[in-house]
């Protein structure tokens, strides 16, 4: 509401500007919206988002394609579908859940109770590839209650997400909420704001701990001179460190995982030899 009514861009001229960026030398594509999933062809076409997504993916040239941000309420099947069926299609999804509680989500609007957003859960889990998960969440919303928050706790051990982006709940004018009382204190923000971080941080570690030794392919995003070390980016969009070269910048190489942090992975360039594709520019 705050950002005013949606729109939706024609499924032609979005797969017209994929061919344009290709043609410039982009292998990476991401597909941006608010609610990137709520995403509605206005053309003849008709096109759902799966199936856009898809049509992206087989874009001759494209080598990586991600989208951002999911609403759970409009989350199906079908997306995971397609990212089984090609493998362009990165193996990472954002889908916020914002709170563990129905009952501060019903406050908040977001039209899919706790149980609901598992079942979501439960279909990107079943798919044939494994894909990273990762989410956004709000602590200390109007009238969060201490149950209300270790339902919240207990969900990052339920699901075990790859990421957790958190924050404290400030008010956003035009929006529902901003008639409600902000009624929990600063202070018990930010202390259920770093109970929650630190749980996050446990399984995360032992997440990114259990790829050591295993290797994957990452895209060379930038370099660290001080630490002689590449950072680049796995297609379930982990950080990986690794000696390099500021040369290798825009290629994708194959990298061992060697050692792991609760925010990024440590390895060793895996191959020799040049990938032979420049990435986004």
């Amino acid at each position: 509401m705050t950002r005013g009514p949606e729109r939706g861009r024609p499924s032609q001229t979005i797969l017209e500007e994929c061919h344009r960026l290709i043609d410039a030398g982009y292998s990476e594509i991401q597909l941006l919206g608010q609610i990137v999933n709520h995403w509605q062809d206005p053309s003849p076409a008709k096109l759902s988002f799966a199936e856009l997504l898809a049509r992206v993916a087989e874009v001759s040239g494209v080598r990586r394609v991600r989208f951002i941000t999911s609403h759970p309420r409009y989350f199906t099947p079908d997306i995971v579908q397609a990212i089984d069926a090609h493998p362009a299609l990165c193996d990472q999804i954002h889908l916020p859940v914002q709170s563990g509680s129905s009952r501060v989500l019903a406050r908040m609007l977001r039209g899919y109770t706790r149980d609901e957003y598992l079942e979501k859960i439960n279909c990107i889990r079943a798919a044939k590839r494994a894909i990273s998960i990762s989410t956004d969440i709000i602590v200390g919303f109007c009238g969060e209650s201490d149950e209300d928050f270790e339902q919240t706790v207990e969900l990052l051990d339920t699901v075990e997400y790859d990421q957790v982006f958190a924050f404290k709940y400030s008010t956003r004018p035009n929006t529902p909420a901003a008639g409600y009382e902000d009624s929990i204190a600063e202070e018990e923000k930010g202390r259920r704001l770093a109970e929650l971080h630190e749980r996050q941080r446990q399984i995360q570690l032992r997440r990114y701990q259990a790829l050591v030794g295993q290797e994957f392919e990452v895209l060379v995003e930038s370099f660290q001179p001080r630490l002689h070390q590449a950072v680049g980016r796995t297609t379930s969009n982990r950080v990986v460190n690794f000696p390099g070269d500021p040369e290798w910048i825009g290629h994708y190489l194959n990298v061992r995982v060697t050692a792991a942090g609760p925010n990024s992975l440590v390895g060793v360039r895996a191959d020799q030899a040049w990938s032979g594709h420049d990435a986004t520019r």
